[in-house]
């Protein structure tokens, strides 16, 4: 999985960047035709290098295969999940199966380049470069634990799985009488789906019309299944009209409340209004959008006398003024200066 990965390579750094890196002042870099996977060997602390492949699809989905070097068996491990692109720049953002986000600059239709864990370039002697293939890479991935909605209807299985929301036709072989069985038992309605767990192949199999192979579900073993639904998976927010919880402030995390008023920003489309909370008081205002420029402008605030834990009023409203960029990677907005300095950092919650 990807967490190992990035455990040897985080601990691979010779030196990265002390200062946060804008997104939006590169030229945008048109990805390849799709599907297409990127190769190479990136650095890793315990081993000889880390052979990793990552295949971009249309449909907004990712998997990777990573095989680590001179390392004794089980020395390979598999990922599955959704990827988006920043709103400015050249920033690839993946969401696995761990939740963890990834990210990787966009360099040509040809390289992307992997970055640390704040999207920030990791400046080294090492190599951190991923070169797209000649051909790309079908899906066949071993993995476990893998979860998702479940569904048995006309006499076929069907598993959407959590983390990139492939729709997948299950195949009968494997666990997968014991897989229906449980279904069929716990279900209350026909076509109800259920959250089931498996230790899974995905791979090409013919399809029910027999004329195509199509990516498929060999239930290897049953685990699980049950009620509930999957998380949300990696989507690409909106600035505006959209609560942005503050994070992180000049630098510094952000302590959210347990209850009451987070501190954050909500950017309406009606009249340009800005409304928003440090924490404690109610700010108003008003804000300028042009393309990836903007400025905020306040006109009032409360006047409460705050004193709780997270409360960062004084602070957010002097940096809300420096502001003149913003970027978008994922479910994180970021506030930048005229200069592309990082002032703030907002997560959708």
């Amino acid at each position: 999985m990807f967490e190992k990965l990035w455990a040897c390579v985080l601990m691979a750094f010779v030196f990265w960047h002390s200062g946060p890196v804008n997104a939006t002042a590169a030229v945008p870099v048109p990805l390849p035709q799709l599907p297409a996977t990127f190769s190479g060997t990136l650095p890793c602390a315990s081993c000889e290098g880390i052979q990793t492949n990552i295949t971009l699809q249309a449909d907004g989905t990712f998997f990777s295969r990573q095989f680590y070097v001179g390392q004794p068996l089980p020395n390979q491990a598999s990922d599955l999940g959704r990827w988006v692109m920043s709103h400015y720049g050249n920033i690839l953002v993946t969401q696995g199966q761990n939740s963890e986000l990834r990210y990787f600059r966009v360099k040509s239709a040809d390289e992307i380049e992997m970055l640390d864990l704040e999207a920030r370039t990791i400046f080294s002697t090492l190599n951190y470069s991923l070169n797209r293939t000649a051909t790309a890479d079908v899906p066949d991935l071993k993995l476990f634990p893998l979860t998702g909605l479940y569904r048995y209807f006309a006499d076929a299985g069907r598993f959407i799985e959590c983390a990139s929301g492939l729709n997948l036709p299950v195949v009968a072989m494997g666990d997968n009488a014991k897989l229906e069985n449980a279904y069929l038992q716990l279900r209350e309605e026909p076509g109800q789906a259920l959250l089931a767990t498996v230790y899974g192949h995905i791979k090409p199999a013919q399809s029910m019309e027999g004329d195509k192979l199509t990516p498929s579900l060999h239930p290897l073993r049953f685990e699980n299944i049950a009620s509930g639904n999957c998380p949300k998976h990696l989507r690409s927010a909106k600035l505006e009209n959209q609560f942005w919880t503050l994070v992180q402030l000049q630098g510094k995390p952000v302590v959210l409340p347990e209850t009451g008023r987070a501190p954050g920003l909500m950017l309406h489309v009606d009249n340009n209004r800005l409304s928003g909370s440090g924490g404690c008081n109610q700010l108003l205002g008003t804000y300028a959008l042009d393309g990836s420029f903007v400025q905020l402008s306040l006109v009032a605030a409360t006047r409460m006398a705050c004193l709780s834990e997270g409360n960062v009023d004084t602070e957010l409203i002097d940096t809300l003024t420096q502001v003149r960029s913003w970027n978008i990677l994922g479910q994180r907005m970021e506030l930048y200066d005229q200069l592309g300095r990082l002032l703030a950092r907002f997560e959708v919650r």
